[in-house]
């Protein structure tokens, strides 16, 4: 995406923050919710890794069955079951991210349960690397292996602590700098070696030094070269953007942003992001910052009249595409914003499509290559219980939206939905 217009909006003095801005006027970004480092995968890759296919993770009703995964081809045909179709297993209960580096794929679940009201079939593993190409099993990181040594200055009478559930979100810098999140903090992962580590500056202590507590919000964790980008906040520390270096245990750099909350990041060219910050549930003072990651400075801070929450789910409140930032803050209304006008506006009724849908499952999720926006909504929304759900996809690529497929069935409880071309 050509983002001269951010120039222009700084030329012409609107809202222009003390900061450098880019030295880059041509920056050209992929527009997803996170992005690989630049060469990641150095080449396209085939398979499920095609960048013309779409990946969904199925959390599921974790009590009744095992997280999935379900591929859209190029050509628009529906796999469903790819993991177990190859492996002949589960990857795990209770799915909850994915991520596409070099020519594997990294599927991370809490897997500290066995479905108790369904097969009590055990999953693979909290983290398994598959081949992205065939999706064959290629490495497990069991949850009890996943400790790391507490930190100093903690009351914990153990040195080796495990993770906590639910684990939120990872995203892989390279086979040595898998980051992920749980409630204690960001935690950095040598998958050659299995060591983990807890990030110095990505938790605080609680309780007076007796529980380990996270400051870092991880909706929309972005990818840039040899740096990772997640923002944070809470209780413990103001709302920041934070910035983790590849094979660095520490928090490298930080930025004070406005905003109570994180609904997520969306990467806007080479070296900027956009990062959606909100009130509490129902408010509409949001915020979107504009953020050159070399310089790590604020291009532009535009405050917007508008609940663009993420809600509890882990994927981002917010997605790009075109010129326009996408938003659901949980409801069944996709709304959009302009980024050359800031015009907000209704986009999608969901109902209209899905009448008998009640809840989304995760954020809607933009491929701004295509210009395609996909909502996953579900009839009922239960641990316990299987539901009817539709993934509908529609071209924004007009004035008025245009469903061009409707899956029924074709998932369980998505928690998240991959264009493989944000990886590239």
């Amino acid at each position: 995406m050509n983002n001269r217009w951010i120039a222009a909006l700084v030329l012409t003095g609107a809202m222009v923050a003390a900061g450098g801005c880019s030295s880059d006027p041509e920056l050209v970004g992929n527009g997803g919710n996170t992005g690989g480092g630049g060469t990641n995968p150095p080449t396209a890759l085939g398979g499920y890794a095609s960048p013309d296919g779409v990946l969904i993770l199925n959390q599921g009703a974790p009590r009744l069955e095992n997280g999935s995964v379900t591929w859209i081809s190029p050509e628009g045909q529906v796999e469903q079951n790819v993991y177990r179709t190859v492996n002949g297993s589960a990857c795990g209960n209770t799915s909850q991210d994915l991520y596409l580096y070099g020519n594997k794929i990294y599927i991370m679940s809490n897997n500290t349960e066995v479905p108790d009201l369904g097969n009590s079939e055990p999953g693979d593993g909290t983290i398994v690397i598959v081949d992205a190409e065939t999706f064959r099993r290629d490495k497990v990181f069991h949850f009890k292996d996943l400790k790391f040594h507490k930190p100093e200055g903690s009351l914990e009478v153990v040195d080796s602590l495990p993770l906590v559930t639910p684990l939120e979100n990872l995203a892989v810098i390279d086979e040595h700098n898998l980051f992920l999140a749980d409630g204690q903090g960001m935690f950095r992962l040598d998958t050659e070696t299995g060591e983990l580590t807890l990030v110095e500056g990505g938790y605080h202590f609680g309780n007076q030094g007796n529980t380990i507590e996270t400051v870092v919000g991880t909706r929309g964790m972005t990818v840039i070269g040899d740096h990772l980008y997640c923002s944070g906040g809470g209780f413990w520390t103001n709302t920041q953007l934070f910035e983790f270096t590849k094979d660095s245990n520490k928090l490298t750099r930080s930025l004070d942003l406005s905003g109570e909350f994180i609904s997520g990041i969306c990467r806007t060219g080479d070296h900027e992001i956009v990062v959606a910050t909100c009130g509490r549930s129902g408010s509409l003072k949001s915020y979107l910052t504009f953020v050159d990651t070399e310089t790590m400075s604020v291009i532009l801070e535009k405050p917007i009249s508008a609940d663009i929450s993420a809600e509890f789910m882990n994927s981002s409140g917010v997605t790009l595409a075109g010129d326009y930032l996408y938003f659901a803050a949980g409801t069944l209304t996709v709304s959009r914003i302009s980024l050359k006008t800031w015009k907000i506006e209704e986009y999608i009724q969901v109902k209209n499509d899905a009448p008998q849908a009640e809840y989304l499952t995760c954020n809607v999720v933009a491929d701004p290559n295509k210009n395609l926006l996909y909502v996953s909504v579900s009839n009922d929304l239960n641990e316990a219980r299987i539901s009817d759900g539709n993934i509908l996809v529609y071209d924004c690529s007009g004035d008025e939206p245009k469903l061009v497929m409707n899956l029924e069935n074709k998932g369980s409880y998505p928690v998240n939905i991959y264009p493989m071309s944000k990886f590239y």
